[in-house]
């Protein structure tokens, strides 16, 4: 599936629904986030913090359109005498789609591209080898996003980021104040 028409099929879907906007729910948005990251691979397990800065522009009280930077950590793991570390970042863009409950609680999906850089260590005594990739590659997920005033947001966020040979997945709480 080609990513960027992914993300152009969202980001025409946000424009399409802004007919139906209420003027209190729309507008732009910053945040930042903190959580774990967690990767498992072929024999690889590892997890470390995580953190993310984030902003966007909601269309109305159902879309959303957001990017950020997000630092996946550096995520261990030993297997044997061998210490392998990956440590991760990048960039993402996302089109957000909700569902409001009532004035306060809204959940959401979240489909998106991120494009990422990755360095793998692996390292034994005083000897290491490293090798760096970049690469780009679908982000999804669903959240709950709390509404705390007119400007405030609180969010609880699961988000899996298909990389092609190992699983990587993201759990944070995030605030956003809305402008």
């Amino acid at each position: 599936m080609n990513h960027c028409k992914l993300i152009a099929a969202c980001v025409l879907a946000a424009l399409g629904a802004t007919a139906t906007a209420r003027a209190d729910d729309s507008g732009f948005y910053l945040g930042a986030g903190i959580g774990e990251a967690r990767q498992s691979a072929e024999g690889f397990d590892g997890s470390d913090s995580t953190f993310r800065l984030f902003g966007g522009y909601a269309f109305n009280p159902y879309l959303a359109v957001e990017g950020g930077y997000v630092d996946g950590g550096e995520q261990t793991d030993t297997q044997g005498s061998l210490r392998v570390a990956v440590k991760s970042d990048g960039f993402f863009v996302a089109g957000l789609a909700k569902l409001p409950l009532g004035k306060y609680v809204a959940p959401y999906l979240k489909v998106g591209l991120v494009s990422y850089d990755s360095t793998a260590t692996v390292s034994s005594g005083n000897v290491s080898v490293s090798e760096s990739e970049s690469n780009s590659d679908l982000l999804y997920g669903v959240g709950l996003e709390f509404k705390l005033g007119d400007h405030f947001r609180l969010r609880a966020e699961y988000e899996q980021i298909d990389v092609s040979d190992a699983d990587f997945d993201i759990i944070s709480l995030a605030a956003a104040y809305k402008f």
